[in-house]
């Protein structure tokens, strides 16, 4: 069984309201050594231009202490890995494949990630790895109802507020953020949708349980539909 395809039960599993919940980015921590050359064998790497910011600040989003310092893409795909200043530098890469869920254009090909996945767990007994969940709703969410619980901060850009928020740190077991954003706008679709993500570290895939940090994260979004 794929690893991806193992996420997806344990989600499935672990639902118990929504069955639309969706796997839209992973996150694999890995050291490249004995991992770049299989790698290289998938396909064409090119290097991100350090201009280009859209991509840049999506391979940062959610980073904390890690600083990027090169970025390389896979072909077309919505696939990337950066390497890292974290000492031991450039011996550790973070692979990010993102798009899963998407409506304006196809997500990266099942059997590539597939491929990818098992390059990066071969021979790893550890596995540091983050998902972001998420699920997609037809109406703005009602976010003052969760201003009693948690700190919603909204995303301000050159000094006007956006219609994205963010609780960084919900304190919810395993759940490092949740972002509520409109995804109509972000992808220029023809529908109304705004889209709430939860990003999920993973300690142990062989000892995975996400039925707490699932279970609190419906109960954020029934306060706000």
């Amino acid at each position: 069984m794929s690893i991806l395809t193992e996420l997806e039960i344990f989600i499935n599993e672990a639902s118990n309201i929504y069955e639309e919940f969706n796997i839209d980015t992973i996150r694999v921590e890995y050291s490249k050594q004995h991992k770049k050359s299989k790698l290289d064998d998938l396909g064409r790497w090119k290097k991100i231009n350090a201009n280009d910011r859209k991509i840049l600040e999506q391979l940062k989003k959610n980073l904390t202490v890690d600083k990027v310092t090169s970025a390389y893409q896979l072909d077309n795909h919505n696939i990337y890995y950066y390497n890292s200043s974290t000492p031991p530098k450039y011996n550790k890469a973070t692979m990010v494949i993102f798009g899963l869920k998407q409506y304006h254009k196809e997500p990266p090909p099942r059997e590539l990630i597939d491929n990818i996945l098992n390059i990066l767990t071969f021979g790893t007994s550890k596995l540091n790895i983050n998902i972001d969940v998420c699920i997609d709703l037809s109406d703005e969410p009602k976010l003052d109802k969760l201003r009693c619980y948690y700190n919603v901060v909204p995303c301000v850009i050159k000094g006007y507020k956006t219609d994205t928020s963010y609780i960084n740190k919900p304190n919810i077991t395993m759940v490092e953020k949740i972002v509520f954003y409109n995804k109509q706008f972000k992808n220029d679709l023809d529908f109304p949708l705004w889209r709430v993500e939860a990003k999920i570290e993973i300690p142990n895939r062989k000892n995975l349980s996400l039925a707490y940090p699932l279970y609190e994260f419906e109960g954020i979004i029934e306060l706000i539909k």
